[in-house]
């Protein structure tokens, strides 16, 4: 007689018994819940959106619950569905954290980095990163998104913000402050020798998200009601994101706001100059781990080498 594959969970109480197919309805479950999607869960799982959605319907069978809530806008976590996501989260992370600190040769590290940080700052420096731990093997993403740590996908994170993330360990590494930048040639052709004279130049905006430059104008002693967006306004730039912006402002486009440090790379090499005073950032750059693993040598090897790049103490 054929049997199935079969997994065995012990518990102080009774053997929970799981079949391969519950595993793998499991692990479609958690995926599909992180994305939000069942498209993104097939893409991750090399098969069809509709075999997500079969497993997915025999697990709910054998719960007894219905675990997505299914509308027009795409599927939605039910009570059930956010309960059962909390348990499969932590599980598949464990998972994942074990098998990579079983990995022979090497030790893994996987990072998630806000974009404008891991292009413009991060990776650049990463070659004497390596160096010096030749040990450690990095795999770094560059993603807006905060992290999921409990998912296991990634190890560290670094992103922008205040550092008041729950449930993890967060160290600054990184201070940032706002300065508008342009290219030498545009600062010229413009005279912009004085703060005041930047709102006649075309202004770069970044949306959704960015740094706004009302605030910034508010925050350097100008009027913000000259740096705001007006409809009859004929001129400016409006781009994605914090990279988009300087590119477009090297190649003359306009005028962007910038972080500081991030951009002395593109300083020292004269495609962009700073036109104006600094000013605070709301944020800074922040190292994110699980509370459980902040001492675990290659994060703290990550961690004392920005620090020392960033000039902070250790």
């Amino acid at each position: 007689m054929k049997t199935r594959d079969r997994s065995r969970v012990s518990s102080a109480h009774d053997d929970i018994v799981l079949s391969t197919r519950d595993l793998l309805a499991l692990q479609a479950f958690e995926l599909a819940a992180r994305n939000g999607s069942f498209k993104a869960a097939a893409e991750a799982l090399h098969v069809t959106a509709s075999a997500v959605s079969h497993r997915i319907a025999g697990l709910e069978k054998t719960l007894g619950a219905r675990l997505f809530e299914r509308g027009p806008r795409g599927v939605e976590l039910s009570p059930t569905g956010r309960a059962l996501s909390s348990t499969t989260g932590r599980a598949f992370g464990d998972l994942a954290r074990s098998l990579a600190r079983q990995s022979a040769g090497t030790r893994r590290l996987r990072v998630s980095a806000v974009p404008i940080f891991a292009s413009h700052w991060l990776l650049p420096r990463l070659g004497r990163f390596l160096a010096e731990n030749p040990d450690i093997e990095l795999q770094v993403e560059a993603s807006p998104r905060m992290a999921d740590m409990e998912a296991g996908l990634v190890d560290v994170a670094l992103r922008y913000g205040e550092g008041n993330w729950p449930d993890v360990a967060a160290d600054r590494i990184m201070n940032l402050s706002v300065v508008p930048v342009a290219a030498p040639a545009l600062a010229r052709r413009l005279r912009l020798r004085e703060s005041c004279d930047l709102h006649r130049a075309p202004l770069i905006r970044v949306s959704p998200f960015g740094a706004s430059w009302a605030e910034w104008a508010t925050a350097a002693g100008l009027d913000p009601v000259r740096f705001e967006r007006r409809r009859s306004e004929p001129k400016g730039l409006q781009v994605d994101g914090m990279g988009a912006a300087l590119r477009a402002a090297s190649h003359g486009l306009g005028i962007a706001l910038a972080f500081d440090p991030i951009v002395d790379d593109e300083i020292r090499a004269g495609s962009l100059a700073r036109v104006g005073p600094k000013v605070p950032a709301r944020g800074q750059i922040w190292l994110i781990c699980r509370r459980l693993e902040r001492g675990v040598p290659s994060i703290r090897a990550l961690r004392r080498w920005l620090l020392a790049e960033s000039g902070l103490p250790l």
